[in-house]
């Protein structure tokens, strides 16, 4: 098609060129006097007509190849933009639809987080009050064990002391040998039970 075109305007330029001479061959003849203009005037018309004959005949087939070949381009565009078009609307609706199923499982996912959350809390309020009563329980146990063994520390501090109270009250009253005797006694009492 090229080829054709670049041989079309070479002719064009052949023909141009030809009909420029020969205008000017005729300007310089000095026109013919003062006669009639319709002749010269006949002349120009009939080399136009027959240049313009020439470049349809010459052109006619590159001139056809361009224009079949430019609609051919054009309605070959029109139907690549028709395809995007019509690719362009699927790929819309296809993403229209993800994005309405993806509300819906945003929707559907939140809900059950909220679920799994209330659960959550649910579980975890029981098991802080079941924590929390155990930990009650150890605590009054280990208070329990506390005041026993601080009662009976007391009491064992309070038996020393009495001891001691009534060793200083015996150790007064009593001489070397009640004392002695005394003491004799209860050996022999805890030999007895032993």
């Amino acid at each position: 098609m090229t080829r054709s075109i670049h041989k079309l305007v070479i002719s064009a330029a052949i023909l141009l060129s030809i009909s420029a001479i020969s205008a000017m061959a005729f300007a310089s003849s000095g026109g013919g006097g003062g006669g009639s203009v319709w002749p010269g005037f006949l002349i120009q018309v009939l080399n136009f007509a027959v240049i313009l004959g020439v470049l349809v005949w010459i052109g006619r087939k590159p001139i056809k190849e361009f224009f079949a070949g430019r609609t051919e381009a054009i309605s070959k565009g029109i139907a690549d933009a028709r395809e995007a078009r019509e690719f362009a609307e699927k790929a819309l609706s296809e993403i229209q639809q993800k994005l309405d199923t993806s509300d819906q499982e945003i929707e559907k996912m939140v809900k059950a987080a909220r679920k799994a959350g209330e659960r959550e809390r649910d579980h975890l309020i029981s098991e802080g009050a079941r924590l929390s009563s155990r930990i009650i329980e150890q605590a009054k146990a280990g208070i329990d064990f506390e005041l026993k063994q601080a009662s009976e520390g007391l009491k064992a501090e309070a038996a020393e002391y009495a001891l001691k109270i009534a060793e200083a009250s015996i150790g007064q009253k009593l001489d070397a040998g009640e004392q002695k005797k005394l003491l004799e006694d209860a050996i022999s009492r805890l030999e007895d039970r032993a």
